[in-house]
């Protein structure tokens, strides 16, 4: 959580990934646009050397514009999926009156949950992305509790554990 207010924790986990979902989406945008136009002109291809420039100047242009179109496709669904998490977990801090470790692996297995259902998953990629989300929770949240314990601010777990003990 690195000492952010909830709103701009949120705010940034949802930018950063409509950014990489943006990048991802771009570079297979381009790559597939330009497979599909080479498919499509492949019984005619040019003969002269303006024929080429053309070609690859028309093949640039729509391997822009296809990067260009799932990028945005793809940074609206990972941006808001990163939404859905970090506001899923800023309400669980506030509910709970404590962020630790257990609100994210909750809120990563609630995204995960809410993820399948809304992409209609089947049983084993179900599964798989609850497991993922329980991954990534615990591997935020213990990164932010790694991150206070370091900044002399210990988890109340961290007491419970050590007066078991």
């Amino acid at each position: 959580r690195a000492s952010l207010d909830p709103s701009t924790r949120v705010f940034l986990i949802s930018s950063m990934g409509a950014f990489w979902g943006f990048s991802m989406g771009a570079f297979l945008g381009a790559k597939h646009s330009g497979l599909q136009y080479l498919a499509e002109n492949a019984h005619r291809l040019p003969t002269t050397v303006q024929g080429w420039y053309f070609y690859h100047k028309t093949k640039n242009y729509r391997m822009m514009l296809g990067g260009v179109q799932r990028g945005l496709r793809f940074a609206t669904k990972t941006g808001g999926v990163c939404l859905m998490y970090g506001a899923i977990e800023a309400g669980l801090d506030e509910v709970r009156g404590e962020a630790d470790v257990f609100n994210s692996v909750v809120a990563g297995m609630t995204t995960g949950t809410l993820f399948s259902v809304l992409t209609k998953l089947t049983r084993g990629s179900v599964r798989y992305s609850l497991f993922f989300g329980a991954m990534f929770g615990l591997a935020t949240g213990g990164l932010s509790d790694l991150h206070k314990m370091a900044s002399g601010q210990p988890p109340s777990y961290i007491g419970y554990l050590k007066k078991r003990v």
